[in-house]
């Protein structure tokens, strides 16, 4: 018997959806019709009439008092099962469930129960089991074997966890499930289809329980628990919020069969779940040497190697096999498990999820002097650095604090103003002396509300950036260079709380995010000569500021999403490094840091540039840990945590 929606007995039942909400009025209507149709001895119309009340409410009590009558005029319940099986065409749930009741009220209980759970699991939200046949008591006398079928078609059709509404209509069903388990001498399997279903509704205790008891039915018959049971206690334990528990049991079950690649697979996931990417390595390799050919298994073990780098402390860990990963999910697009597996490599690192906080020093100034003015205890009138800085945050402080002076000290070779090269067209700044001014006006009014609905936050991976910054591609790329030039402040209540504690960072944020919209401008161009990519190259090779490394973190992000764009990509964001990090020992930089992170996670860089990278990347932060970069990376990740928990 077939039970989905579709015609059947005159008529058919309602269109149902995976999540379709009970209807009472519906049902009602249904069954007023249907009793108007017994009084006139039309019986086919009546039993459509009454699979669509039990498709809209299967729990209506006064839909089986009609049953009866249509069974009755019918001469039969057979005759009356009939009506209900209609033409041949598929049997929609409705009309299964009237034909389960009849079967049921035959005495076929057993086959009443099986066919009950393929019903609730084609349409697992409605209540179903609130039929009033069937109750706890029914599994004290049925066969095992057919309460594990009905249980277990049950759990497979639900999520885990259960929504709220499918876990009430589950209700019935984990009632019937315990009496089934209190049974003298229960069999293991059973026990674990119903922690399967208890543990997807929530009740976790006792699917843990039932497994255990499970584990002591094995151990008396077989003398050890089976691999099978101790699979199923692993699943308990994990869905209990108890991982250690789970990572010691399905190590056992494991012991049990080592050629099982899908349990290696669950204890990758879990140990690298819980920060232990070394351990979640062997079990992807292990996994792996089984099942060589699994795409599943090939991204665990790619986002394991990456992360088991990252977490020894290398800096910079080689990228290959993040990028291996992005592009295995690229060809296997509706896999979402190896989506999720690129979103969890790329979790809490620099660029890949997270821009790096401005170590600028005018920021530090930027928001004690907000402070000091927004409580009332003062006005800035001056302030002095010691080195020129970005023009993008000395800007911005310029117009949050229009009177004050900045005194700036001399320019220090080599000269921060003086872009590497202007092929791509002229830099966004300008100087007059030691006084950045922007090359192009500001941006237009619907480009700021724009920014501000797309700059929503950091971003899971570079490959959900890039597709998130298409609602850039409506404006023109004059609009989104004034808004790097012109930023426009937080306005988000989040946001603004947030910049007391990590001042201009919105805007850095949202700078980055301009540019990896550019990579949206005119997508149908050639890339060669396309006018994402002259003016993306434009900002890279300009003068030092923020928009050099959101450039080229927006072309490394390209770089990850087009393989063919790589080489080129790579070797422009190297020769930009290499530019940067000529005034490393000779002056300030506040470019080397970020730029040098970008050049580590762009694909196809040359492995001694990279190398180099890295030891510089290494010194200049052990140099610059006075300053808690990476703390303030922490804080940032923790305070966004909050503001999406909100």
């Amino acid at each position: 018997m077939a039970a989905n929606a579709g015609g059947a007995g005159g008529g058919s039942d309602p269109e149902l959806t995976d999540r379709q909400p009970s209807d009472p009025g519906l049902a009602e209507d249904e069954l007023q019709r249907c009793r108007v149709a017994i009084a006139a001895a039309d019986l086919p119309h009546a039993a459509t009439h009454l699979g669509r009340a039990l498709a809209y409410d299967p729990s209506q009590a006064a839909a089986y008092t009609c049953l009866d009558q249509i069974a009755e005029a019918a001469g039969s319940s057979a005759a009356a099962r009939e009506l209900f099986k209609g033409d041949g065409s598929p049997v929609g749930p409705g009309n299964a469930a009237a034909i389960v009741a009849l079967l049921a009220g035959e005495g076929q209980s057993a086959k009443a129960v099986e066919l009950l759970g393929a019903v609730a699991a084609a349409a697992p939200d409605l209540p179903w089991a609130d039929a009033p046949w069937f109750s706890p008591q029914l599994a004290l006398t049925l066969p095992e074997i057919s309460i594990g079928r009905a249980v277990s078609a049950v759990w497979q059709a639900i999520g885990n966890p259960a929504p709220p509404r499918t876990a009430q209509a589950m209700e019935p069903w984990l009632a019937f499930t315990r009496t089934a388990a209190a049974r003298p001498g229960v069999r293991a399997d059973l026990l674990c289809e119903g922690s399967a279903l208890a543990r997807r509704v929530g009740a976790h205790d006792e699917a843990i329980a039932w497994c255990r008891l499970a584990a002591q039915r094995d151990t008396q018959t077989e003398g050890v628990p089976s691999q099978h049971t101790l699979i199923m206690l692993g699943y308990a334990y994990r869905d209990a919020g108890q991982p250690g528990p789970a990572i010691e049991t399905w190590t056992k079950a494991s012991a049990r069969k080592p050629a099982n690649a899908d349990l290696m697979l669950d204890l990758a996931d879990l140990t690298f779940d819980q920060g232990d990417f070394a351990a979640s390595r062997r079990w992807a390799e292990r996994s792996a040497a089984v099942n060589s050919t699994s795409p599943k298994i090939r991204a665990a073990l790619l986002a394991a190697t990456f992360r088991a780098e990252t977490a020894a402390g290398t800096i910079g860990a080689e990228i290959a096999p993040l990028i291996e990963l992005a592009d295995l999910s690229a060809a296997h697009p509706t896999s979402d498990y190896i989506r999720a597996r690129v979103t969890q490599a790329c979790r809490g690192a620099a660029w890949l999820t997270i821009v790096p906080p401005p170590t600028e020093a005018v920021c530090s100034a930027y928001g004690h002097f907000a402070h000091i003015e927004d409580s009332g205890e003062g006005t800035v009138t001056r302030s002095f650095s010691t080195t020129l800085e970005a023009p993008t945050p000395t800007n911005l402080y310029r117009m949050r604090f229009p009177q004050a002076v900045i005194e700036d000290a001399p320019v220090i070779e080599p000269d921060p103003r003086i872009p590497v090269t202007t092929q791509y067209g002229p830099p966004l700044w300008t100087y007059d002396g030691t006084v950045a001014t922007a090359t192009v006006p500001p941006p237009s009014a619907r480009a700021v509300e724009l920014l501000h609905d797309l700059a929503a936050g950091i971003w899971a991976d570079p490959l959900v950036a890039y597709d998130h910054a298409a609602g850039f591609a409506a404006l023109e790329v004059a609009d989104l260079l004034a808004l790097l030039a012109h930023l426009p402040p937080p306005r988000e209540t989040g946001w603004i709380a947030m910049s007391g504690e990590h001042p201009l960072y919105w805007e850095r944020l949202a700078q980055v995010w301009v540019c990896i919209g550019i990579l949206h401008q005119r997508s149908q161009e050639p890339w060669a000569t396309s006018t994402r990519r002259t003016q993306l190259l434009r900002l890279l090779f300009g003068p030092e500021d923020w928009t050099v490394d959101a450039a080229a973190f927006a072309l490394c992000v390209s770089a990850w999403r087009f393989p063919a764009q790589r080489t080129e990509i790579a070797e422009a964001i190297g020769q930009r490094y290499l530019a940067a990090a000529k005034a490393l020992g000779k002056r300030p930089t506040q470019l080397h840091a970020p730029l040098a992170q970008v050049l580590l996670i762009c694909p196809g860089v040359d492995a001694g540039l990279a190398a180099r990278a890295r030891k510089a990347l290494a010194a200049q932060q052990q140099a610059m840990r006075a300053t808690d970069v990476e703390g303030m990376k922490d804080s940032l990740l923790r305070r966004f945590t909050r503001r999406k928990e909100r």
